[in-house]
């Protein structure tokens, strides 16, 4: 099977975008899925060239949906029947109910979509539920989080980067107690107290940060006492401790 490196540069006909750096790491970080019957979504399509990168790469996925807010991606046509589009604002109800009428849960999502980083917030909040447990969640063109005409900056408070930098805590939350618990910590976007179940219930295992890129991996369950019992094997002991 090519890798989607190969797939990529050897990819004619439908546009598809994407950073050089990006395409081993995706390699390395969707082969254990490779082989599965995945359902995967990703937001921001433009002109549909990534989505038959995935359809060839992921030959045994069930669903791989696109979905854009340019009204000509209307337009596209895919010879894949497994490739589906929706158009419209991905943060919309509606867009949201058709996406989630298409599969209930996705293995992959990926994020391409304005990189405002409002939208980015809002498409993580509403599209982690979606995630099936163990799955994988990918925000591409971060260095558009720093930038203030994308609504971010390095260290903007109410910015898409430092709500993630806040979320590598809570996948530490065993280890530390704030006064007021998480929904202090996370007051700035959250200033009601009250926090998405994802993130009061535990359901991030790892947040890994990229040039460009921010990968988020789901539970296989909640809970915040992710660390499980020490384990000490074998029978020597030469020095303290």
């Amino acid at each position: 099977m090519p890798s989607i490196a190969e797939i990529h540069y050897a990819k004619t006909g439908k546009v598809s975008d994407k950073w050089a750096s990006y395409l081993p790491f995706y390699d390395a970080l969707f082969a254990p899925l490779q082989n599965r019957p995945i359902n995967l979504l990703e937001i921001g399509v433009q002109n549909g060239g990534s989505l038959e990168t995935w359809a060839t790469y992921f030959d045994q996925a069930q669903h791989l949906v696109g979905c854009d807010i340019n009204p000509r991606c209307g337009l596209l046509r895919f010879d894949d029947p497994r490739i589906k589009l929706v158009v419209g604002n991905a943060n919309s109800r509606a867009a949201f109910d058709a996406i989630h009428a298409i599969a209930p849960h996705y293995d992959i999502i990926i994020d391409d979509g304005s990189h405002m980083s409002p939208d980015v917030i809002e498409s993580f909040l509403a599209y982690f539920t979606t995630l099936a447990p163990g799955g994988i969640y990918v925000v591409e063109d971060t260095h558009a989080l720093y930038w203030p005409a994308y609504q971010g900056g390095i260290d903007a408070p109410e910015g898409a980067l430092m709500l993630f930098r806040l979320l590598t805590d809570l996948v530490n939350f065993e280890f530390w107690a704030p006064p007021g618990g998480l929904p202090a910590r996370l007051a700035a976007f959250f200033p009601d107290g009250v926090l998405p179940r994802v993130l009061s219930e535990g359901w991030i295992d790892a947040i890994e940060f990229r040039n460009s890129l921010i990968v988020i991996r789901k539970s296989l369950k909640p809970g915040h006492n992710k660390l499980g019992n020490r384990v000490i094997m074998g029978s020597e002991r030469l020095a303290a401790g």
